[in-house]
C-alpha cells in the first residue's frame, strides 16, 4: 500500500505509559492518532549504533530525514553504511482499527522492550522506551534540556 500524506500536523506532546498485548500492539494516544487510517508511520531503533528506544516518524519527519541523507556523498562509505542500517531496520505501519500499533519482535527485543512501554512525545515525533531505561535518562534529560535552552536563548 503506497504512503499517504498526513495534512494536519501533530504536535506529539506528553508522556504515556502503555501495557503491551500478547500479539505486541500498543496503544497509541487519541491525539497522536493521524485522521487518515492509511498513514505510516516509520519506527526506526535509534540511536543508531546503540539503538535503546524505537524512534517513530511521522510521514513529514521520515521524508525530511530521507533528504538530509540523500544530500550526502553517494562515495562516502559511512553514507552508505547509514542507508543500510536504517533502511535494513525501518518498518513503516499504520495503525489498527482501534488505534494500536504492533511493535515488530525483532525491533521489541533490540531495544529492550517488555510488557509495558513508555511514550514519550519529542513535538514532531515521539519514542517509544522501556519504562526503567526511560525513568533512568529523566534526570540526565533535565540537565541536558537547561543547557540546551541556554544556548538557544530563549
Amino acid at each position: 500500500m503506497p504512503a499517504v500524506k498526513s495534512s494536519e500536523p501533530i504536535d506529539y506532546t506528553g508522556h504515556w505509559r502503555h501495557g503491551v498485548d500478547d500479539s505486541r500492539r500498543v496503544m497509541i494516544p487519541a491525539r497522536w492518532r493521524p485522521r487518515d487510517p492509511r498513514v505510516q508511520l516509520t519506527l526506526v531503533p535509534w540511536p543508531v549504533g546503540a539503538e535503546d528506544r524505537l524512534l517513530v516518524l511521522p510521514p513529514g519527519r521520515w521524508r525530511e530525514m530521507l533528504g538530509r541523507i540523500r544530500s550526502k556523498s553517494l562515495a562516502d562509505p559511512r553514507v552508505a553504511a547509514l542507508e543500510r542500517v536504517i533502511g535494513g531496520t525501518a518498518i513503516q505501519q499504520s495503525l489498527d482499527k482501534v488505534g494500536r500499533i504492533c511493535l515488530p519482535e525483532t525491533m521489541s527485543t533490540a531495544v529492550g522492550l517488555g510488557k509495558e512501554v513508555e511514550l514519550v512525545g519529542r513535538l514532531d515525533k515521539f519514542e517509544i522506551w522501556d519504562p526503567r531505561r526511560y525513568d533512568a535518562l529523566s534526570a540526565q534529560d533535565a540537565k541536558l534540556a537547561a543547557e540546551a535552552l541556554k544556548e538557544m536563548e530563549l
